[in-house]
């Protein structure tokens, strides 16, 4: 299994964590799903959809190549009290969650904060909001590996 594979399956695990039973302020690891894109029921909220979107690749001195992997990240929710709360906990949460360990098990140098967290709520006939930031992930791999 490649690096960026064990990466992907690390961050799924990990964001599946997130629930209050495991010291979390949101149970929206109930609800992860990787590159999903379509509307969410009301019984999948609160949420988390992962992307890995692309991939940076730079040559280093010797045969290895660093790779910046990006990974978009949404929190979906909808509370009919405090929708953007809501989402800020998330947010929190998943913050939380990576900063557990932001080398995913080794397999990583580092994982850099978001530089720009976008939210947006829809008020038509329901209240839902989300918010979408992107990490990325440094790690090695050699050539013609990722």
């Amino acid at each position: 299994m490649s690096i960026r594979q064990q990466i992907i399956t690390a961050i799924d695990t990990r964001l599946r964590t997130i629930t209050v039973a495991n010291s979390y302020t949101t149970n929206a690891g109930a609800h992860v799903y990787d590159w999903l894109d379509r509307d969410l029921a009301d019984t999948e909220l609160d949420a988390i959809i992962y992307r890995d979107r692309s991939d940076v690749i730079e040559h280093n001195l010797t045969d290895a190549f660093t790779h910046r992997l990006r990974v978009e990240i949404d929190a979906r929710s909808k509370n009919a009290a405090s929708t953007a709360a809501q989402i800020r906990k998330i947010i929190d949460d998943i913050y939380k969650a990576i900063g557990v360990d932001d080398t995913w098990g080794g397999l990583a140098q580092d994982t850099t904060m978001p530089t720009n967290v976008e939210m947006a709520i829809e008020q038509a006939d329901k209240i839902m909001g989300g918010a979408s930031f992107t990490i990325e992930i440094e790690y090695d791999a050699a050539k013609w590996t990722q």
